[in-house]
């Protein structure tokens, strides 16, 4: 939009001081007693030339119309008009320096001239928007701005840079009077209503705000910006739902913005319409295929909805649109992650991490991948390495509260504890009381056989932190893992009413259940959780896994599991359950797939070898049974009998030798 007024505009802008010159020009005879008749002429010929200005500039004839424009001011040395108008002339052709000299030079003659001070303010406004604006340019504009405000005829133009401008300046106060004024004398003009809703925000009377363009969007004609402005607002206040609405009135009015059709797609995400949000995606990058943001949030949606193919098919447009980027490599290792391909992580993840040190890339930009190829490590059993990342980590980043508690963890796996220790105590210093280092310490005491100090201390935890439901949550833990099964269900009874509306609680209650034998209870527990959450996998697992496992409602037992699956196709554990379900219906040619892809990923899982060794088993596959047996006694130990495997092997022994 152009800054300053076209030709009709100006016209009435000199109405008074060429009514003047006419006067002069028909000759009054009081006034010709002092004027001279030389005066006289060169002001009426400094009118014409003044006309004559103005009408080679319409024609587009720049430089004679400055030329008439000059000459103007020099036969009438007292008026600041003709400098005015060459001031705006200037203005109007980009040629800011010339104009601001016009301008100053027209208010030498007159300092009141409304017109110059209008041209100097728009001017130094407009230079403000630039990389070299100084504050003395916001401080001119401001003060011919605010002199260019004229007592009858509103501009409004003027008034809403002068209003941009306090709030550039943190001039609250008066851009809220000045704004209050326009919306009580022009109700209707939006972007009115979207800066003094900008006042209100930034003077914290975010009500305010809210209330003022949700007004002026609602009973007026909402501008672009408006609505983007409003949907911004919403989602500030996590009002999911309306900001889709405003986004999507706003992609209506302008269809080809990326930025808001993207604000659009991850409002409809958190209000959870992803499939809404993954066509307005779709629509973006169909419109624009090169559009790199547009693509990294759509390959998150894909991710959220498992469809890993068409994730891993967008992370390489990413890779190839961007060589040096972060985005494409880190969707790519989140869709082997997902797949459980820990491998694929660190070899993906590894050389773009290594490669962006080596560009002096900010460590804040590494996290999330430098997080997941840790975590990878991890799952690898390789935690060297994942003390390796997690210390460059936090070489960059000292004070990065989670990278040091991965660390201390590494640590303890590497036994380390000492070194964990002095993390712990070194994380202590700017986070002193957190609930995670209290956790990490009692892992500790564990790690080194201290049992009884790592109940004392986590104890005292929920004794100090009643409001934190993970202290709870880790006693309970700790009870249920050294058989205080009675004091692990009382804990949690009791943090289930301190935390009604906490899930992880009432899922760790079902499983004490559980653990106990109080299978009923377990159930009913579990049933009351899924009635809140009904998708919640890592229950639907549970439950369906427990059925299985007492051989009861089987056929529940299998939809149960793969409604977990479903939300999580790649999880060992599910694959395990779902395949141990089919095993107790003896349909052993569904539970082959399921229970081979549990144990491949779960070596050292000793559950999930020992119910593959059993299908084997019953397959007649005496060998395999017997080397995922052997797996199952040299891992984790965990809920097993070894006699027991030990005899099964003895068994499945004596079958191959009787087949010889």
């Amino acid at each position: 939009m152009n800054l300053f007024l076209d030709r009709r505009q100006r016209c009435g802008c000199f109405a008074v001081f060429y009514a003047c010159m006419a006067f002069l020009a028909t000759g009054s005879a009081a006034i010709a007693q002092t004027v001279t008749s030389q005066t006289f002429d060169n002001q009426a010929s400094s009118y014409r030339l003044f006309m004559l200005g103005r009408h080679l500039e319409g024609e587009g004839e720049l430089e004679s119309a400055i030329a008439a424009f000059r000459d103007a001011a020099q036969l009438d040395t007292e008026a600041a008009e003709p400098l005015a108008e060459l001031s705006g002339l200037f203005a109007r052709a980009g040629r800011a320096d010339e104009a601001i000299t016009a301008g100053e030079e027209a208010l030498i003659r007159d300092s009141e001239n409304r017109t110059a001070h209008r041209i100097l303010g728009l001017t130094y406004a407009s230079s403000t928007d630039g990389r070299e604006a100084s504050g003395r340019d916001v401080t001119r504009a401001i003060s011919h701005l605010s002199q260019a405000r004229g007592p009858l005829i509103p501009d409004l133009q003027v008034d809403l840079t002068l209003a941009r401008l306090y709030l550039r300046t943190d001039a609250i106060d008066d851009a809220t009077v000045l704004l209050e004024e326009l919306a009580r004398d022009g109700p209707g003009v939006i972007e009115i209503s979207l800066l003094l809703s900008q006042a209100y925000e930034q003077a914290g009377r975010h009500d305010n705000a809210l209330e003022t363009l949700e007004t002026a969007v609602f009973t007026g004609r909402p501008s672009y910006r408006s609505l983007a402005r409003l949907g911004e607002m919403y989602e500030q206040r996590t009002r999911w739902r309306e900001a889709a609405g405003a986004y999507a009135q706003a992609v209506a009015l302008n269809p080809r913005n990326a930025t808001v059709r993207r604000r659009l797609a991850g409002a409809l995400l958190e209000f959870g319409e992803i499939d809404k949000a993954r066509v307005v995606l779709q629509e973006l990058v169909e419109m624009r295929p090169r559009d790199a943001a547009s693509l990294h949030l759509l390959a998150e949606v894909e991710l959220e909805l498992n469809n890993f193919t068409s994730a891993e098919s967008i992370a390489r447009q990413l890779v190839e649109l961007e060589p040096e980027g972060l985005r494409g490599p880190f969707v790519l290792a989140q869709v082997h992650s997902r797949r459980r391909e820990h491998k694929a992580v660190v070899d993906t993840l590894q050389p773009v991490v290594n490669a962006a040190r080596a560009r002096d890339v900010r460590p804040d930009r590494l996290a999330r991948s430098i997080s997941l190829l840790g975590f990878a490590y991890g799952q690898l059993g390789n935690f060297e390495a994942a003390v390796r990342i997690y210390e460059a980590a936090i070489e960059g980043m000292p004070n990065n509260l989670a990278f040091q508690t991965r660390l201390a963890r590494a640590y303890v796996e590497v036994d380390r504890h000492t070194d964990a220790t002095r993390v712990l105590a070194e994380a202590r210093r700017n986070h002193p009381g957190d609930v995670s280092l209290a956790l990490i310490e009692a892992e500790i005491f564990i790690s080194r056989g201290n049992i009884d100090r790592s109940e004392s201390l986590l104890q005292e935890l929920v004794e100090t932190n009643k409001e934190d439901p993970r202290g709870f949550l880790a006693l309970a833990s700790f009870y249920s893992e050294y058989r205080q099964l009675e004091d692990a269900v009382e804990l949690l009874v009791t943090a289930q009413q301190r935390f009604p509306e906490d899930n992880s609680i009432r899922f760790q209650l079902g499983a004490a259940f559980e653990q106990n034998e109080r299978f009923v209870d377990a159930e009913r527990a579990f049933r009351e959780l899924l009635d809140r959450d009904p998708e919640h996998a890592p229950t639907l697992n549970y439950l369906g896994y427990m059925l299985a496992d007492k051989g009861e409602r089987l056929a529940e037992s299998v939809t149960l599991i793969e409604r977990a699956i479903a939300e999580d196709p790649h999880n060992g554990s599910y694959l395990d359950s779902l395949g141990w379900a089919y095993f107790k219906l003896n349909r052993f040619d569904l539970a082959e797939s399921p229970l081979r892809a549990a144990g491949d990923q779960l070596q050292t899982n000793s559950v999930v070898q020992d119910h593959l060794g059993d299908l084997f088993n019953r397959m007649g596959k005496y060998a395999e049974a017997i080397e995922a047996w052997k797996r199952a006694l040299s891992g984790d130990g965990d809920a097993i009998d070894p006699d027991a495997i030990e005899r099964k092997i003895g068994v499945a022994d004596r079958q191959i030798e009787e087949k010889r």
